[in-house]
């Protein structure tokens, strides 16, 4: 039995959500069971929105929860693009407000297909935590970040962020203290490592 908890302040929505389900699970002869959210800790799947206070709220324990559910995020997409203050977050499956029903049934029927349910979820690395815990970077700065993952060199990131070479220097020097990284290539390392989503 597919078990679904849904944390959704609005209404409507998280109707749509169990009415594509019920609609998914029917046609499948496949019996769910909908969970107060207060028992989200046992459901297969936990449809979660994303908070108003999302940046200065506790930790989520993402890469704990992700290990045994899979946990999808309901966003809009511009808040998904502001996710890289909370990687762990970026990195889960998302619906989108904007979605039309048919793109969000898509994305539920693959997402609780039976045969790939338990086999395909891969939990979010532990290894995001320390980027996460540095959520103090600027967007300037994240933005650097995505560049460098992207394997574009110092000047052309400065380009493309329209600051001059020296600024995106210093800009990446701020990042390196905060990670406590202490060479270029170490910083490449850690990308490499750590944040691999940003290319996503």
């Amino acid at each position: 039995m597919l078990t679904v908890a849904i944390k959704e302040k609005n209404t409507l929505f998280a109707q749509g959500i169990k009415i594509i389900i019920e609609q998914i699970c029917s046609r499948r002869h496949e019996t769910f069971h909908f969970l107060p959210f207060e028992h989200h800790d046992v459901a297969d799947i936990l449809f979660i929105s994303l908070e108003d206070n999302w940046i200065s709220s506790n930790c989520y324990k993402i890469p704990q929860t992700t290990k045994t559910q899979r946990v999808i995020l309901i966003c809009r997409k511009h808040e998904h693009e502001k996710l890289l203050f909370r990687p762990c977050l970026y990195m889960l499956p998302a619906i989108f407000r904007e979605d039309d029903i048919d793109e969000v049934s898509h994305k539920i029927a693959r997402w609780t297909n039976p045969a790939r349910l338990g086999k395909s979820i891969r939990a979010v690395p532990t290894g995001v935590c320390k980027y996460c815990a540095t959520r103090h970077f600027s967007v300037s700065e994240r933005e650097l970040l995505r560049h460098i993952a992207s394997g574009r060199s110092l000047c052309d990131a400065a380009k493309l962020m329209n600051i001059d070479e020296p600024a995106a220097a210093q800009h990446r020097q701020v990042i390196m203290k905060k990670l406590s990284i202490s060479s270029q290539q170490g910083l490449i390392r850690f990308i490499k490592m750590n944040l691999l989503f940003l290319l996503d």
